[in-house]
């Protein structure tokens, strides 16, 4: 098979539909006194996250509400 029949190949093979957007603020355990708040956005537009470190769980959730204000789509789910 040559390159110009694998091209005509691979483009006319079925593709999955789009996948499903995700938009998370991720409240996590690192370690004792350790948390992370992650924001992560998934979407048709691409893969972004953003991230900081606190010492105490009610620092890290009240960050993530601060998060959630700013971006009401968002949702909170702690790990």
């Amino acid at each position: 098979m040559n390159r110009n029949e694998l091209k005509r190949l691979w483009f006319s093979m079925p593709h999955p539909t789009p996948k499903k957007e995700v938009k998370v603020i991720k409240v996590t355990t690192l370690g004792a006194n350790h948390y992370e708040c992650k924001k992560i956005k998934d979407n048709e537009d691409g893969y972004s996250t953003y991230s900081s470190n606190w010492r105490t769980l009610s620092e890290a959730i009240a960050f993530a509400r601060k998060l959630q204000n700013d971006a009401p789509e968002f949702n909170i789910v702690l790990h």
